[in-house]
């Protein structure tokens, strides 16, 4: 079994960058000063994933670090792990911990999306249930723009990739202030946009995770579906009227729609792996059963929150696919599509280049990435750094290299730039649009009164 992008539910909630892996971890007792040692040692100086300058950039901070450990608090100290890792400029150099390092036990009462341009809160306690749907417009005076520039250095990969995992450094407590972005560790001056047009500003404390809700991966941050023990402790979703098909069902990571006004069958992946009793296989099933009995002309795969898991689930099925429709095949991805939703998008246009139309935005990360491998787990915090031992190329392929990964799968590019321009953007989500919809209603020709069940 290949996982491409391993993750639990609880915290890939808290982004990408700040994941905990437990994949071969192993610590003994330390100092700091050992675990930069050891973070230099067994992960800048051996991974793969560096170019030759960002090793050297690696290798030169921790050294000037050295001597000014003991004195940092454990938030900078946090920060100047995640710049490590971040050194390596890879979406899948994360960093995460062996089960008892210390994190921030508090939270922001909201949870927020990072868009390109804008932020938006998503859900919030009662108390700050009058902010859902509103704009962020800046934090302790710094615009969105600002704040993303003074943490961009803690996370590796493209900036789509980075926003939306840097969120957790904004609504964990301290961090935000241990980045020298906030002027207090226990609270964040917010100025928000309300979705009546007022303008507003709200002090947001920090408070004991306990008192909020688990946390969930971060698609589902957008979607309206209660998270299991919202409602007990007053928490509260922005939904839009109408929500749209993509955002519907939220509780659900596989699904599978027919949408006869476009003689199409919808499918959404929102993982590649199986979590909550919900299985790929019983997906697969579910889509041939549809595509047996229904006959769709055309179908639409929405990977625009596939984040990753097992490619080797999907592989074999989705060469199986094109055949099986006479008509279009439009894949919808975003900048969540990452890891295997990346190699998926690509199995679908190396299939069926002459079918198949990408729809939506650039995907998560380059199309070169290091991915797999393990974890270096430092002697003291116990924060681990994954060592990525994989490589994938999906454009010139890696054959020549002994550490080559992804040729196997088959999946070589030219890119996987879209076909149909169309963003997911704060005023679409907003209104309760789906642009990757309308532009294939668009390209269908039947923009003119067709839609999706509850919603485009």
């Amino acid at each position: 079994m290949t996982f491409v992008h391993y993750r639990t539910q609880l915290l890939a909630a808290l982004g990408l960058c700040l994941l905990s892996l437990t994949l071969g971890s192993s610590v003994t007792a330390g100092s700091r000063a050992d675990d930069l040692e050891r973070a230099k040692s067994d992960y800048v100086l051996k991974s793969k994933a560096f170019s030759s300058d960002a090793r050297g950039q690696a290798v030169r901070f921790i050294d000037t670090i050295a001597a000014t450990t003991d004195g940092m608090t454990r938030e900078q100290f946090l920060l100047s792990v995640l710049r490590i890792a971040a050194f390596a400029d890879n979406g899948h150099d994360t960093e995460g911990d062996a089960g008892d390092a210390w994190w921030p036990q508090a939270r922001l009462p909201v949870r927020m999306l990072w868009f390109r341009d804008a932020w938006a809160v998503a859900r919030a306690d009662a108390a700050n249930a009058d902010l859902l749907g509103a704009r962020v417009l800046s934090i302790d005076d710094h615009p969105p723009g600002e704040v993303f520039r003074r943490l961009r250095g803690l996370c590796g990969g493209l900036d789509t990739y980075r926003r939306w995992n840097l969120e957790a450094i904004v609504e964990k407590e301290g961090l935000l202030h241990a980045a020298g972005v906030a002027r207090h560790a226990d609270r964040l001056s917010l100025a928000l946009q309300l979705a009546d047009g007022r303008r507003i500003h709200r002090t947001l404390k920090f408070v004991p995770t306990g008192a909020l809700p688990e946390g969930q991966i971060a698609e589902r941050v957008w979607s309206p579906a209660p998270w299991p023990g919202e409602a007990a402790k007053g928490w509260q979703a922005f939904a839009s009227k109408p929500t749209p098909l993509y955002l519907q069902d939220g509780a659900h990571l596989f699904r599978v729609v027919r949408m006869p006004e476009l003689d199409a069958l919808f499918i959404q992946m929102r993982v590649h792996f199986d979590m909550d009793g919900e299985t790929v296989a019983d997906f697969r099933k579910r889509v041939d059963e549809a595509i047996d009995g229904y006959h769709p002309r055309h179908l639409i795969v929405d990977l625009r929150f596939d984040t990753g898991g097992d490619i080797d689930s999907t592989r074999d099925w989705q060469r199986a696919l094109p055949a099986r429709v006479p008509g279009r095949i439009y894949v919808l991805v975003g900048s969540y599509t990452f890891s295997a939703g990346i190699v998926s998008a690509a199995a679908f246009k190396h299939d069926a280049p002459q079918q198949v139309r990408l729809v939506g935005e650039g995907v998560g990360d380059r199309l070169r990435w290091w991915s797999e491998g393990g974890n270096v787990c430092l002697p003291d915090s116990h924060y681990c750094l994954h060592l990525t031992t994989g490589l994938w190329d999906l454009v010139h392929g890696c054959a020549e290299r002994a550490e080559c990964y992804g040729d196997k799968y088959d999946v070589r590019v030219a890119d996987l730039v879209p076909d149909l321009d169309a963003p997911l953007t704060l005023t679409s989500w907003v209104s309760g649009r789906d642009p990757g919809m309308e532009a294939i209603e668009r390209d269908l020709g039947t923009a003119d009164g067709a839609r999706a069940p509850g919603g485009r």
